[in-house]
């Protein structure tokens, strides 16, 4: 997958992936960050999609986990 495609993927994606985040992180600015780090490894790891599940799935997932993770993280230090 080209970083074209995967951009247009994205930018179609964003609106439904931020209420997605939003409604798990309940936080504006880790929903902000989270969208965008989601794109940064999505870009950086997008020679290793195998088409397995639809690109938007792909891109679900990884911000999922890294929502999860920041979660964590948070309740680590609270």
């Amino acid at each position: 997958m080209t970083i074209e495609q995967l951009t247009s993927e994205f930018e179609l994606a964003r609106p439904q992936l931020k209420s997605y985040i939003l409604r798990i992180t309940a936080s504006i600015e880790d929903t902000e960050d989270i969208v965008q780090d989601s794109f940064i490894k999505a870009s950086q790891k997008s020679d290793t999609f195998r088409g397995d599940s639809s690109v938007k799935t792909w891109i679900f997932t990884i911000a999922s986990n890294l929502a999860k993770d920041k979660k964590k993280k948070k309740k680590r230090w609270t």
